[in-house]
């Protein structure tokens, strides 16, 4: 059971739209997916909710935040972080091999919030263990002063930008109508697609 945590104190970073582009990857590509939805707004349910039934299946499960998975037989478990999570029981749920994706906007308030939570990891002991962390700039606008701020300060923490993901309606098309731009037509979203390889690619890296 491969575990992917997408995790971030700050709300309104796309948490939930990162994990349904996560599992409806892994669901397109045959693998047996379950999404965590561990927030009490339960986005990520209502967005599963909605998806057609003709498209790839994903199982879903509401879960407290510090209540881990158990019984599971899902090849990938997509977990959905719900905002101002505290970590207090962070290590209750997160194990060595597991991956942590770190969405982040590139706004003053956004990188303050992402440095806490980081510093809050390192606080709990999982950067000290074989747990992968990874930072994807969600919503980027590359050319802006402070999306160079970000990348300066992701340098000081020494975690990796794994990608940048522009900010673009075929994501709202897509999470409206349950679907995720690997649903969607390729065409329409091959700029897309090309920008969540290095995720693909980073996450198939570190299977067990």
């Amino acid at each position: 059971m491969n575990q992917i945590f997408i995790a971030n104190p700050k709300g309104g970073c796309g948490k939930t739209t990162i994990a349904a582009q996560l599992a409806g990857y892994f669901a397109n590509q045959g693998k047996s997916v379950l999404l965590v939805d561990h927030d009490t707004q339960r986005s990520s349910s209502d967005w599963l909710g909605s998806r057609p039934d003709k498209y790839s299946h994903i199982e879903l499960v509401a879960l407290a935040v510090d209540q881990p998975v158990v019984g599971s037989r899902a090849e990938m478990v997509v977990h959905d972080m719900p905002a101002a999570w505290d970590l207090d029981h962070v290590a209750d749920i997160i194990h060595e091999g597991d991956c942590v994706l770190i969405p982040i906007l590139s706004s003053p308030t956004d990188i303050k919030a992402c440095l806490r939570f980081i510093m809050g990891l390192y606080r709990s002991g999982v950067m000290e263990s074989s747990i992968k962390i990874g930072i994807v700039a969600n919503r980027a606008k590359t050319k802006t002063r402070y999306f160079q701020v970000l990348l300066e300060f992701l340098n000081r923490v020494e975690l990796p930008l794994i990608s940048s993901l522009r900010d673009t309606q075929n994501y709202v098309r897509a999470m409206d109508k349950g679907l995720t731009i690997f649903d969607l037509p390729p065409g329409m979203v091959s700029i897309d697609t090309a920008q969540w390889q290095p995720i693909i690619d980073w996450l198939n890296a570190t299977e067990h």
